[in-house]
């Protein structure tokens, strides 16, 4: 199953994929950079800037890494979605791809409708996510 996440809500998008992969479908997402994480930039980015800045005091070498590209977010935002044993959250994962931008020879995308973005709302994309916390691509 191929999906096109431009102007998909990324967290019900997650959600939508998560079940998929679940059920053993083998899942490919193209734009992820285009997600949107819906409120106020004033309200989405210290969430994101505290999970980043997130370091141990004695070493702050350790600690969670969480990525700073489009696609890493999405994907790690599916994958907190899975069931939360290990080997069956890894093996589940592993059919899941996710693409920044779209790939030539992915065409074919099947539209999910029931998680678009209405653009009454304030949003910002994954993308413009990143660039603020730094990410390189």
């Amino acid at each position: 199953m191929i999906v096109d996440a431009k102007g998909l809500v990324a967290g019900r998008l997650a959600s939508k994929i998560a079940k998929k992969l679940i059920n053993g479908e083998s899942v490919i997402i193209i734009n992820g950079d285009a997600a949107v994480v819906v409120g106020k930039q004033s309200a989405i980015m210290p969430k994101f800037k505290q999970r980043v800045d997130a370091a141990v005091k004695s070493n702050p070498h350790y600690g969670p890494k969480y990525d700073r590209i489009p696609s890493k977010i999405l994907r790690r935002m599916v994958k907190g979605m899975l069931p939360n044993k290990k080997r069956t959250a890894e093996r589940l994962i592993d059919n899941l791809k996710v693409y920044n931008d779209n790939p030539k020879n992915l065409e074919k995308a099947e539209p999910i409708e029931e998680v678009r973005c209405n653009e009454k709302h304030d949003f910002m994309t994954l993308k413009e996510v990143a660039k603020q916390l730094g990410g390189k691509w």
